[in-house]
């Protein structure tokens, strides 16, 4: 089996091994074998599930040319997500707010700095039980520019919620992007912004 080509299937192409034995015609097993025999190093099961849910590559592509505009919606986005970000969650870029104007600032960034399409992009809005769902799904959807589809309406249960008070008849709206890429890096430019305080 060839060097060349064999890393070319596995590291360029992201083929699976699985994938790559169909390919040339041989079995998983030696396709294990000369990929430990030409010490190329195998994709981690994280990583394999990255490829396998993104055969085309990632799903966002960074914008590193910014005019003045741009850089102050990159700064925006970064800041954004440092003070409303939700860190918990690994595999989630997440920010939720009752402000269409900060989640649409959000948004923005997502789209034009971080290149991610609209259809990528899911909202997830908390909603009392008094405020009507499709009134609320339309309004997001209208504000940010999102899809209905991408919008799941669920009720608000948790009593002593920190927005409380600040009830809004649209509900508390929380933005995702299912990507532990994407996340790595907006928490590394976060980091590193901030650093320079």
């Amino acid at each position: 089996m060839n060097k060349r080509e064999l890393s070319y299937l596995y590291d360029v192409k992201k083929l699976s091994m699985v994938d790559i034995a169909k390919q040339l015609k041989t079995t998983q097993a030696k396709v294990y074998y000369w990929l430990k025999r030409y010490g190329i190093a195998r994709r981690s099961r994280s990583e394999s599930s990255y490829v396998k849910q993104n055969p085309n590559g990632d799903p966002f592509r960074i914008k590193k040319k910014l005019d003045n505009k741009e850089r102050e919606l990159l700064i925006s986005g970064l800041m954004l997500y440092c003070a409303e970000g939700h860190r918990t969650n690994r595999h989630s870029v997440q920010l939720a707010n009752l402000d269409h104007r900060i989640l649409k600032v959000f948004v923005e960034f997502l789209r034009k700095i971080c290149g991610i399409h609209k259809k990528k992009i899911g909202l997830y809005v908390q909603l009392y039980k008094q405020f009507n769902q499709n009134e609320a799904r339309d309004y997001w959807s209208k504000v940010l520019r999102i899809p209905k589809p991408q919008i799941v309406v669920y009720p608000h249960t948790d009593k002593r919620s920190k927005m409380e008070g600040q009830v809004s008849k649209f509900g508390i709206a929380r933005i995702q992007v299912h990507n532990y890429k994407l996340k790595n890096w907006i928490d590394k430019e976060s980091a590193s912004y901030l650093g320079k305080f």
